[in-house]
């Protein structure tokens, strides 16, 4: 490789050449990719010992003989389950309302009462002002950048209670 043609990719690093050691022994690095992981396994004795290592390990892997799995393995396995630790797992396994309708997605500063009725008196009194004195666009914007918080508040509770009456229509909850 000609280290002066500015086209030629930069000499890999070991934590680069380990993490990509995979798709490497696989082939499925691009050419030029591939090249450079040959290259720094040429130049560097503690990355190729992995290498071979790994290249051992594969090849045992591979003459293990294939096995089928049992018909019924997937009944062998759910009646190994205890009933008592499956009723436990349930709330895992139970679908849940997306995260942004959960109360601490928004912060504490936007949910808290006073952020929202300090925002409410500035909306308001940006309305009030805005009926006052017509043309006064700033006073819009802070009317509705007061109004936001609680307006959020309350999208993401009518959210919240949206998602639990489909999940407790579906029979999910």
């Amino acid at each position: 490789m000609d280290r002066n043609n500015k086209h030629s990719a930069p000499p890999l690093e070991c934590t680069e050449c380990l993490e990509g050691l995979q798709e490497y022994l696989d082939g499925t690095l691009e050419k030029t990719r591939s090249l450079q992981f040959f290259l720094h396994l040429r130049d560097c004795a503690a990355c190729q010992a992995e290498h071979d290592t790994l290249q051992v390990l594969y090849g045992m892997l591979d003459s293990l003989p294939q096995h089928d799995v049992p018909a019924d393995f997937d009944e062998k396995i759910l009646a190994s389950v205890p009933y008592e630790a499956y009723k436990a797992m349930e709330p895992i396994r139970r679908e849940r309302i997306p995260v942004y309708f959960e109360e601490e997605f928004l912060p504490a500063f936007v949910r808290s009462p006073w952020t929202r009725g300090v925002g409410i008196a500035v909306g308001a009194s940006g309305l009030v002002a805005g009926q006052l004195v017509s043309g006064l666009e700033t006073i819009s914007l802070v009317s509705l950048l007061g109004l936001l918080p609680e307006v959020l508040v309350r999208l993401q509770g009518l959210g919240r209670r949206a998602s639990l009456a489909v999940l407790k229509s579906a029979g999910r909850s």
